[in-house]
């Protein structure tokens, strides 16, 4: 592996995001990641963290069809996100692909996140076809909101 590679863990109904980062002075592999551990300053319960690499991988460094950062500048953007962390995690705006993807490529992206934003959009764009309800979720700053709506009045059928 090389410093820098995406790595993926299949999880049940997502995909977790780290970053390679070489060995430690003991020789053990490392990567950053988001994490929930105990102890975590953050009011999502994720931080970021160096920790040892975990089994159960996959390098997918063409995932997301970008061309990585020099070695360099992938190692200033860890430095900044162990020393400043990553802001508040937010599991559609600041999740542990956002923070991989930065890593790597200098810029945030998630594309499981985007799937999610996507499906909720198609969703309720079926609704408002079918149902002629014209904003059933919100979708602003990569959260996904239900909105207010009158109930949904139906029309009596004619009898014959």
């Amino acid at each position: 592996m090389n410093f820098g590679d995406l790595l993926s863990y299949a999880r049940i109904g997502y995909t977790h995001w780290a970053v390679y980062t070489g060995k430690n002075e003991n020789g053990k592999d490392t990567v950053v990641e988001f994490t929930g551990e105990k102890g975590s300053n953050s009011k999502a319960g994720a931080i970021v963290k160096q920790g040892l690499l975990k089994p159960g991988f996959t390098v997918e460094n063409q995932w997301h069809g970008q061309t990585p950062q020099s070695e360099v500048e992938m190692s200033a953007n860890v430095e900044k996100v162990l020393r400043d962390g990553a802001g508040k995690y937010g599991i559609l705006d600041n999740n542990c692909e956002h923070l991989a993807t930065f890593i790597r490529y200098g810029k945030a992206q998630s594309l499981q996140a985007n799937r999610v934003l996507n499906t909720a959009s198609d969703f309720n764009n079926e609704i408002a076809d079918n149902f002629g309800a014209s904003s059933f979720v919100h979708i602003s700053s990569g959260r996904c909101e239900p909105l207010p709506m009158a109930p949904l009045q139906i029309p009596p059928q004619k009898q014959n």
